[in-house]
């Protein structure tokens, strides 16, 4: 009996799914319970230089509002702090424009018709928006699973890694990580279905969230060139999507300079401005000493002043090396893979000629987006980067951990984990917990 059950299992995806959204859930829970015993246990570490959004000086101090900053207060650490402040002020600080507009927008809109003090209504709203997205954001990874690679069990197995990633406190915590997860894995599903619109709209959107959505453009550059091989014939949806991409990724661009290279009048907070002449930044106040205005893109540049050693081995320094450590599991993961992926199979044919290889461009994108975390930025975010933008990195595990389908001890001992499968399983478990951990207490993370 409890073989057909698990036969059953296999050959039934959506039984899967409905296994799917409650890990999922369960994960998420166990983030915020883990948030709050770290952040009750372990004093906070005083980290030197950090930016503190100086709204968050403003405390609430209603029961509610002790409440909520007692229960998830843990999750305004590092970037969070950044997204609180473009939430509450705007773009009014020069370094601001690292972090791209989506998610901030989205939790404005949201809070937007709730009466509440605005830094409760932030962790709330940012919480609880990013737990539920990426709930939704586990089960259109199985889904797209299982229309690359037609296993419901690798499918399910990917996902369940996914809900218990190695960066899993930036998808609970007030990042952008949920929602670009859930543009990006959407984008590459609607494409992989051929959808073309939706697709465009969708990697449209994860470019308005993060940068490297730019790389999602890859998608359908790769199907403008697979119809052209196959159908002899180009793909005006393909390319249209292609602008759809860069333009929202220009769009922000162009709000960058008006907002710190055209001369007009900001009333700004006066927390704001004291802030900044506290901690020497630049507001929108400060445009007579902009000197990149009419040269460089707002990103790149705020990117390289106010994040040092970005660029081809800039970071290659002795002393960065318990960084370079942090991430190495993630890279030798995806860059293991790729170049073997590559070396067995022809790389030119690949994909284009050869049905079986539907996974092809996913590699590339995957394999590429390591190299360039390995090489050109702040290398210890490779982990959360590829672990919010490419499901290879979770196909890859799961080639080596097979999740029990019922959890109990009978299935548990049907399954044999060799070495590889131990170290999966130690790397995403020490990560989840200790990761946790060093986040919520303004530690050196990923």
């Amino acid at each position: 009996m409890k073989d057909k059950k698990l036969k059953g299992l296999r050959s039934n995806p959506a039984l899967y799914r409905s296994k799917v959204w409650r890990l999922a859930a369960y994960s998420r829970l166990s983030i915020v319970v883990l948030q709050y015993v770290f952040n009750v246990l372990i004093p906070d570490h005083k980290a030197q230089g950090v930016f503190i959004s100086p709204g968050l000086f403003e405390k609430d101090d209603t029961s509610i509002g002790r409440t909520v900053t007692d229960m998830l207060g843990g999750f305004l650490r590092w970037d969070a702090q950044y997204f609180h402040h473009i939430y509450r002020y705007g773009y009014t600080y020069e370094n601001t424009l690292a972090f791209f507009p989506l998610y901030p927008t989205v939790l404005w809109l949201i809070t937007a018709i709730f009466p509440g003090h605005s830094n409760t209504m932030f962790l709330v709203a940012g919480v609880f928006l990013n737990n539920m997205v990426f709930v939704f954001t586990a089960l259109v990874l199985f889904d797209l699973t299982l229309l690359i690679h037609k296993n419901s069990e690798m499918a399910y197995n990917s996902t369940v890694l996914f809900c218990f990633n190695p960066a899993s406190v930036f998808f609970s915590a007030p990042y952008s990580e949920s929602l670009f997860a859930f543009t990006t894995f959407y984008g590459m599903y609607h494409n992989a279905c051929e959808s073309i619109w939706k697709s465009s709209l969708f990697f449209g959107f994860s470019v308005l969230n993060r940068s490297n959505g730019l790389l999602n453009v890859g998608f359908l550059l790769y199907t403008i060139v697979e119809l052209a091989i196959k159908k002899k014939k180009i793909s005006f949806k393909c390319l249209i999507g292609v602008c759809f991409v860069f333009a929202c990724f220009s769009l922000f661009q162009i709000y960058g300079y008006y907002k710190f290279c055209t001369p007009q009048e900001h009333t700004l907070d006066p927390k704001v401005i004291d802030y900044a002449i506290a901690n020497n930044l630049i507001t929108t106040n400060n445009i007579s000493v902009q000197v990149w205005c009419g040269e460089r893109l707002p990103y790149s540049y705020v990117q390289e002043k106010y994040w040092k050693n970005m660029g081809f081995l800039n970071y290659f320094k002795f002393k960065q090396i318990p960084n370079f450590l942090l991430a190495l599991p993630c890279i030798i993961l995806l860059l293991k893979f790729g170049f073997e992926y590559f070396y067995n199979n022809n790389i030119i044919y690949l994909g284009l000629r050869n049905h079986d290889k539907p996974d092809f461009v996913y590699v590339v994108h995957s394999t590429f987006l390591t190299v360039f975390c390995l090489f050109c930025i702040h290398v210890q975010v490779t982990t959360r980067m590829l672990a919010s933008s490419s499901p290879v990195f979770y196909w890859v595990c799961a080639n080596y951990y097979k999740f029990p389908l019922n959890f109990n001890k009978i299935t548990y001992n049907r399954i044999t984990y060799d070495f590889k499968s131990k170290l999966v399983a130690l790397y995403f478990f020490t990560y989840f917990i200790v990761g946790t951990a060093l986040f919520v207490n303004f530690l050196p993370f990923t």
